[in-house]
Formats: C-alpha cells, sequence, structure tokens
C-alpha cells in the first residue's frame, strides 16, 4: 500500500474553535508532547458539551479492551449532550479480531460520541485494517518531531506566553543542556521563570543557574573536549555520538567545527563583534572563548590534514563497508596527534 499522509496536529485547535468534531480522532506520531496537548484541547473544548460527567470516559489501552470502549461509545448519553472518550496508550490496546469491530464503528459512528484515541508512535497503513478506513474520513492526525530550530521558536513563544524574553542563541543553549522533549523544557522553563521575579528576561546565567544538563552528550560536549585537548573524554564522547546520532551526521558536525575554527582567526583580526563570530560558527557566545582556546592548538596546515581525512572518512562510510568506529578512532588520533 502506497504511503499515506495524514493532517497534521495543528489543525486540531482549529477544530475546536470552530467547535466542528469529528466523530472520531487517531492522533499519532513521535511528539508525544504534541499529542497529549492536542488530547487535552479536544477534551476541553467537548466537556462543556457534555450533559454529565458520566458522559466522559478515559480509557488505557495497556488495561481496556476496544469491546469495553466501542460499548460505552455506542451508550446513549445521559442527556442531550455529546460523549466524550479518550482512549490512551492505544498502541497498547490487545486487538486481535476487534480491530474488524473498530473499523465497522468508523464506518458508522454515533452521532452524540466523540472518540480519541491517543497512539504514541507511527502506525503503518499495511498492519491496521482499520487505519485505511481512518484515513479515508480524514480522521487520523499526525504530530511529527519538531526540528531544533522549530523547538527554539517554541521555547521563544513559551517564554513570551509567559511575559519573559528570551535570545534565540540562549533558547538554543537551554535546548543543547535539556534536549529535545518539551515536556522537560516546559518544567524547566516554569522553574526558571518562577526564579526570575520581577525580571522579564531569561539570559544565558538563569538557564546556567538553574538547568542542570540532562541530555546526553553533544557535539557542544565534544568540541570542548578537543578544545581542552582531553583525548581520552573525546573518545568516549565521540563513541557515544556515534551510536546515538551515526557516523555521518557525526562526521557533518565535526566538519563544520573544524570550518569554523579555519574562520576564527580570519574574523578576530577582523574585529568582528563576538556576538558576529559566535553566530557564524554557530555557538553561543559564551563558548566563543573555546573555539578560541582551540584554535591555538591547530596550525593551519594541521587543520588542512584534519580536512582532508574528514574528507577520506566521509568517502570510505559513503563507498566502502569499513567499520564506522575504526574510521572514527583514525579520525580522533588525527586530530590528537
Amino acid at each position: 500500500m502506497a504511503e499515506q499522509f495524514f493532517q497534521g496536529i495543528s489543525e486540531i485547535p482549529k477544530h475546536c474553535k470552530l467547535k466542528k468534531f469529528s466523530p472520531v480522532y487517531l492522533l499519532m506520531g513521535e511528539d508525544s508532547f504534541s499529542l497529549n496537548e492536542a488530547a487535552e484541547t479536544l477534551e476541553q473544548a467537548i466537556t462543556p458539551l457534555l450533559s454529565s460527567e458520566f458522559d466522559k470516559q478515559i480509557y488505557f489501552g495497556s488495561s481496556s479492551s476496544l469491546n469495553e470502549v466501542i460499548d460505552f461509545a455506542q451508550s446513549f448519553p445521559f442527556g442531550d449532550g455529546k460523549k466524550f472518550i479518550l482512549v490512551k496508550e492505544f498502541e497498547k490496546m490487545k486487538e486481535g479480531k476487534q480491530s474488524t469491530q473498530l473499523e465497522r464503528y468508523v464506518k458508522n459512528p454515533p452521532e452524540f460520541s466523540i472518540l480519541v484515541l491517543l497512539f504514541n508512535g507511527t502506525i503503518k497503513t499495511s498492519e491496521k485494517g482499520f487505519v485505511k478506513v481512518l484515513a479515508e474520513r480524514g480522521y487520523i492526525f499526525e504530530a511529527k518531531l519538531m526540528k531544533e530550530a522549530s523547538i527554539v521558536t517554541w521555547i521563544m513563544q513559551f517564554s513570551a506566553l509567559h511575559k519573559k524574553k528570551i535570545a534565540a542563541v540562549d533558547a538554543e543553549f537551554l535546548l543543547s543542556r535539556v534536549g529535545e522533549n518539551r515536556e522537560l523544557l516546559e518544567m524547566q522553563l516554569e522553574k526558571i521563570i518562577s526564579s526570575l521575579g520581577e525580571k522579564n528576561e531569561i539570559t544565558f546565567k538563569d538557564i546556567e543557574a538553574n538547568v542542570a544538563a540532562t541530555k546526553e552528550y553533544t557535539i557542544f560536549n565534544l568540541q570542548d573536549a578537543i578544545s581542552a585537548q582531553k583525548k581520552e573524554e573525546a573518545v568516549k564522547i565521540a563513541l557515544q555520538l556515534l551510536e546515538k546520532e551515526g557516523i555521518i551526521l557525526l562526521l557533518a558536525m565535526l566538519n563544520k567545527y573544524f570550518t569554523s575554527l579555519m574562520q576564527i582567526t580570519e574574523m578576530l583580526e577582523q574585529k568582528l563583534p563576538e556576538q558576529m563570530i559566535a553566530r557564524t560558527v554557530s555557538t553561543h557566545p559564551y563558548y566563543l572563548k573555546n573555539f578560541i582556546a582551540a584554535r591555538k592548538y591547530f596550525t593551519d596546515a594541521k587543520l588542512a590534514e584534519i580536512s582532508r581525512v574528514l574528507f577520506e572518512s566521509d568517502i570510505a562510510v559513503k563507498s566502502t563497508s569499513a567499520d564506522h568506529k575504526t574510521i572514527l578512532l583514525i579520525l580522533l588520533q588525527t586530530i590528537f596527534s
């Protein structure tokens, strides 16, 4: 079956604003924050339409059956209002032959019920018989993981909603410490905001003072180890990044780092503002000193040698079956020799 393209999760608030609800929603995707947010938005919008609190039911796929969910959805409400049914952890529900029952329900849902299925992860059309019917009726909404730039924007917007400002460069620093999990980011932002008092701006120092690094090793940690000439630490970090990010992305990030080191000297001689230099080499101004320190360890000839080995490593990865760990260790040996 050809790949299906589903509506974005951002459509959910529009349904709520217009009060035009689908009888069934399958909310799925890798972005659990957006999934939970969408489900909560639907619940808040639909609850006023219920005549009784008994017309709302929340199930968990790990402890409920599809049969009992559909039985509740098909039974009449206590009054003239709607019924709201939310199934969390739908991916954990053991359906078996009951999937045909869900397919029948989707084809002819009662007008008084709104059934929301929360599926953490992606679902393939070839795996679930009822997905085709849901897709045909436009009942599937996908929450894709946000890219880094979008998360930075989200951090800035979240801060603005709480009447606080945060510069993009500081939002990037927060992201580098916490990671892409927006539940964790939201918790950390709330903690920072509560510590600000009358201050209306979140700064680098506020983040550093309030947020312990929860993200695993990042390219920034590897850069710091290289700039401090800590070979053993650099190897440890690089091997973890290799397992987490893969060799191609790691080589690309290292290439960008050493290309930036090549540019540092000329920009310093031009006496450009540190903010501009930091932006050019894609780092926080606070960490610019690490780039400057690292540049002292690498002559132009050494940087040219590293660039050559980076290029050869990239070719080896893409055109041979050479072990990626071996390629990385040879590169690191070149960097520290």
